[in-house]
């Protein structure tokens, strides 16, 4: 590998390749899987009212309860966020892997990184700071993916438990492993060191990189 090629520069990764996105999707479905294990098995009922909408409807609660019901959408928001443009506009537009990788791949009209491997690039790419705005907008959908399920099973400590710990070691694995490298310094999640920011922003600018 050249050193125009290098995945990493400054510690930064500039380059992901298709194990890296691979290795996101195995620690990011984890608390997914445990959310619908806990929602389609579990009848709830708040302030008294049961919201076992199988049973009004003869079928049993583990045929048709609410958290059967709500799961496609809490499916479909939590996917509308991470796979249909809104992350895309928010946040993956100010990186330069958003600008840059598909070329790499032989299709300019996409983006290869870490969490959107072959996404498409509907937006101009925007090296600018993130906003305050959209930063809120990333943390409240990643809350509400990692989150939102527990709604569901409070009356279920186990997989309250399991939620909360797959929660805690997906942050801080990705924290650990993929924060502290990435090249979209304007998340709010962003954790790769002043020092190195600075140099590997100097090296882009100067064209030493893509």
């Amino acid at each position: 590998m050249t050193e125009e090629k290098q995945k990493c520069h400054h510690g930064v990764v500039a380059r992901y390749h298709f194990h890296d996105a691979r290795w996101f999707a195995t620690i990011g479905f984890a608390p997914f899987i445990i959310a619908f294990a806990g929602m389609v098995t579990t009848s709830i009922s708040y302030l008294g009212l049961s919201f076992d909408i199988g049973s009004f409807l003869g079928f049993g609660t583990f045929i048709l309860n609410e958290g059967i019901l709500m799961f496609p959408v809490y499916l479909i928001i939590s996917m509308l966020f991470f796979a249909g443009g809104i992350e895309w506009y928010v946040l993956c537009r100010h990186c330069p892997c958003y600008e840059f990788s598909g070329k790499e791949h032989g299709n300019e009209g996409r983006f290869y990184c870490l969490a959107n491997w072959g996404s498409p690039k509907p937006f101009k790419y925007n090296p600018s700071h993130i906003s305050r705005a959209g930063q809120a907008t990333f943390l409240g959908f990643t809350g509400f993916f990692l989150l939102f399920p527990i709604l569901y099973f409070l009356d279920r400590w186990e997989f309250v438990l399991f939620q909360l710990l797959f929660t805690i070691s997906f942050m801080a694995t990705l924290r650990h492993w993929g924060c502290s490298q990435c090249p979209n310094f304007g998340c709010v999640l962003n954790c790769v060191d002043d020092n190195a920011k600075e140099k590997f922003l100097q090296d882009l600018n100067e064209g030493k990189i893509y």
